[in-house]
Parts: structure tokens; C-alpha cells; sequence
């Protein structure tokens, strides 16, 4: 899908007044807004469970991400601060029964298959289900960032870093698979707070904090490939992006084949470089997908992230969701951060790969130039 657009933007304090605007990144405050949380039974016929990243100092709101509703501790829920969780008194709208998880093939809501389990399918729910069936937590914590603070590239886009310095203008062109057309964020899927997907969160407040206007043109076309993007390649060099941002993978990793999807990476990369020696490119490792799912093998993320680390260099950085995912599973779930059960971020989701890819640039969410 092709969408052409110069961001505008309406200034607000906070995400949870205007969804287009990025607070602090987790790793830059000891408040987390927002972190997002599946209700789940953790055994059967036990309690309802919501997992913070963090252990909570103090839990200042839970709400349903699509916000039809506040609940309230010691009304709704206990605190168990050590164990970064909320442990519901009973029954809520959004929650989910362990035996949802994994229904038989051809259920509704099924997607096969289950690792390990060839007669089990998935949960999965594209569109607004997941978002229906998750929470949104704000807390403060005492705990630090569990994982590496993603480190800003800006050495490697010096070029990019000037205009953004000088205020001028910049063109950004996507080229991916589903998750960079945004699904299955709260906008596409037409429910509150109607927050898009990562590529337009990152040319918004581009534009919002360096005062540069931003034209964003996104190629992305959900199911697609690394080879894809290769050969879609004279179609995107048309627009003559100053930046091009590339985020395959999470369609790749079922081929078990990281030195494929490194050489195809490097041809496109190779492309770039000889049709516009002018322009820089951010490669975007993937997050991760549901470590039950069989087209998702989890051991295979950090080895194609790698590869993707080996093309780095000058005009070419990486922004590692991957690492940013893996510092949030330590203690949360896949159905915390997933917006369709199995490969597709949710609305928090999304904002880890727009604060990652901004650190990539060397911006702040919350300082201006």
C-alpha cells in the first residue's frame, strides 16, 4: 500500500492526550505509560493476570487499551509490586481463559499451527480483537530498563542527522512487509485511541521535535519478503528518499535461513547505494512472534538480526526492535505486545519500534531542537 502524506500535527503533553505523540521511550523514565497487557489465566480456573515489564512503585491507572473502561486496585485488582503483575478479583471484559489459547484447527479466531502440537492452531485475532482484550498500564518503578538502551547511529546518517539539525526538509520511504503498513495498530482497525502504526508515529514527531517538515512515502505491502523489497526497489527509488528505512524479517524467519535473507539485505542495500548515493538507510530488525507459532521459530531473530548488524557502516544503521522485545519478554508475554496473537505489534508495539528507530536518529520523544 502506497500512502503519501505531510505530517501535521497537533501539539499535546502526552500519548494519552494526542496518540500521535511519543512520551519518554521505557528506557529514558521511571514512569511507563501506557505499557500494554494481555489479561490472561495463568492456570486453569486461576486468576486473571495483567505483566508489567517492571516491578510497579506505584501503579497510577489501568485502562482498557480501547479505553471503554478504568479499573481500579483494591476495587479490581491487587498489586504484587515484586512480581510486576496485577492479579484481578475476577472476571473482566477483556479477559481471556487459558483454554482460548490454543483452539483446534479450522476454529474461529484460529490461525495453524502450534509448535509441537500439530493439531492445535493459534489464537489469533487481526483487526481490533487483541486491542479489545488488552489493558494499558501507567506506573512508576524503581527497577532500571531491563534491556540495552538502543544506542543513536547518528555517525552513521550524518547526512540525515544535517537535515534534521538544519530544519530541513526530509523524505523517508518505507520498504516492508505488514508491520510497516501499521497493522494492526488502533487506527487501522478504527477503534480508540486511533494510534498508526510505527511509520507514522516516527515522521510525526520527526517533525514535531526538530521543526523539519517530513514527507513520509510507505511502500510496505503486507506478506512480503526481503526479496520483495529488492525487487520492488525501482519503484520505491522513483520518489528519491533521503532516507530509506527497511523493515523485513518477520515473514523470512520461517526459511531458517539467515545468510539468504543477509544477501538479499545487501542487494537491496547494494541497489540503494548505486541508484541514490545520497541517500541513508536504517535497517529495522524485527520484533518477535509468538515463540509457540511454527512460522516464527524464536531462535531464529537474534541470528537474522545479526546479519543485519554486518551490514551496518557509513550511510547504514540498524534500530533493533528485536533487542528492545527481548528486554520486554524477560517478564512479560507474546499476547502482551501482540496486536493479531502471532507477528503484528499492538499500539505499545508499535511505539517501541518508533522510539527505537528514533534513538537510531539520535532523537529524544521529549526534547526539542
Amino acid at each position: 500500500m502506497l500512502a503519501q502524506l505531510i505530517i501535521t500535527l497537533l501539539f499535546a503533553p502526552a500519548y494519552a492526550e494526542n496518540p500521535l505523540v511519543l512520551g519518554p521511550a521505557p528506557w529514558q523514565s521511571q514512569k511507563v505509560e501506557g505499557e500494554s497487557s494481555a489479561l490472561l489465566e495463568e492456570v486453569e480456573g486461576g486468576a486473571l493476570i495483567a505483566r508489567m515489564s517492571r516491578k510497579a512503585k506505584e501503579v497510577l491507572e489501568v485502562r482498557s487499551a480501547n479505553r471503554d473502561r478504568f479499573y481500579l486496585a483494591g476495587t479490581d485488582f491487587t498489586v504484587d509490586a515484586e512480581g510486576g503483575k496485577l492479579v484481578f478479583k475476577g472476571d473482566a471484559k477483556e479477559g481471556l481463559k487459558l483454554s482460548q489459547l490454543y483452539p483446534a484447527k479450522g476454529s474461529p479466531s484460529s490461525y495453524p499451527s502450534r509448535v509441537g502440537h500439530p493439531d492445535q492452531a493459534m489464537l489469533y485475532g487481526p483487526g481490533r480483537w487483541f486491542h479489545d482484550h488488552q489493558l494499558e498500564i501507567t506506573y512508576t518503578t524503581d527497577e532500571a530498563w531491563p534491556g540495552t538502551t538502543p544506542p543513536a547511529a547518528t555517525d552513521k546518517l550524518p547526512k540525515t542527522t544535517a537535515l534534521l539539525a538544519g530544519k530541513k526538509f526530509l523524505k523517508i520511504a518505507i520498504s516492508g512487509d505488514s508491520i510497516s503498513t501499521g497493522l494492526d495498530a488502533s487506527a487501522l482497525a478504527m477503534a480508540n485511541p486511533k494510534q498508526p502504526g510505527y511509520p507514522d508515529l516516527v515522521a510525526a514527531n520527526l517533525q514535531r521535535l526538530t521543526g523539519s517538515e517530513v514527507r513520509l512515502v510507505n511502500f510496505a505491502i503486507s506478506g512480503t519478503s526481503i526479496s520483495f523489497g529488492v525487487s520492488d526497489w525501482p519503484r520505491l527509488a522513483a520518489c528519491k528518499p533521503d532516507l530509506v528505512i527497511i523493515a523485513y524479517g518477520m515473514n523470512d524467519v520461517g526459511r531458517k535461513d539467515p545468510k539468504w535473507y543477509r544477501d538479499r539485505t545487501a542487494e537491496l542495500v547494494g541497489k540503494i547505494g548505486a541508484d541514490l548515493p545520497e541517500a541513508e538507510m536504517i535497517l529495522v530488525s524485527p520484533m518477535l512472534g509468538n515463540k509457540e507459532w511454527i512460522h516464527t521459530p524464536r531462535e531464529m531473530f537474534n541470528l537474522y538480526r545479526n546479519e543485519l548488524k554486518g551490514l551496518t557502516g557509513p550511510g547504514v544503521a540498524l534500530a533493533d526492535v528485536t533487542a528492545v522485545w527481548e528486554a520486554h519478554l524477560g517478564k512479560q508475554r507474546d499476547l502482551d505486545l501482540t496486536g493479531n496473537g502471532l507477528n503484528h505489534p499492538n499500539d505499545f508495539g508499535h511505539r517501541l519500534y518508533a522510539w527505537t528507530i528514533l534513538a537510531a536518529l539520535g532523537i529524544n520523544p521529549v526534547e526539542s531542537r
